[in-house]
C-alpha cells in the first residue's frame, strides 16, 4: 500500500492527512528469510491494532477546533489554465 494517491487527493482538496501504517509482514524482501504464515500476519495485524486504537484516541482529542495548518489553505495561491 502506498499514500498515493490518497495524499495527493487530501491536498487537493485542503484536507490535512497523515498516513498510519500497520506492518504485519517484515520479511518481505528479504533474502533468505522464510515468508510469514497467514496466521503470523494475522496475528501481527491484531498487535498493531492495539497500538493502533491508543495512537488514534489520543490524537483525536489532540486535534484543534480550527485548523490554521498550511494544508488549509493550500490551493491559496494556485494557477489554474484553462483552455
Amino acid at each position: 500500500m502506498t499514500g498515493y494517491p490518497e495524499g495527493l487527493l487530501a491536498r487537493e482538496l485542503e484536507i490535512c492527512y497523515a498516513n498510519v501504517s500497520l506492518i504485519t509482514d517484515y520479511d518481505v524482501g528479504v533474502l533468505g528469510v522464510p515468508p510469514v504464515t497467514h496466521e503470523e500476519v494475522v496475528r501481527a495485524f491484531g498487535r498493531n491494532n492495539v497500538h493502533l486504537r491508543e495512537l488514534l484516541f489520543s490524537v483525536i482529542p489532540a486535534l484543534p477546533a480550527k485548523r490554521d495548518c498550511e494544508c488549509a489553505t493550500a490551493l491559496a495561491n494556485a494557477r489554474f489554465e484553462v483552455e
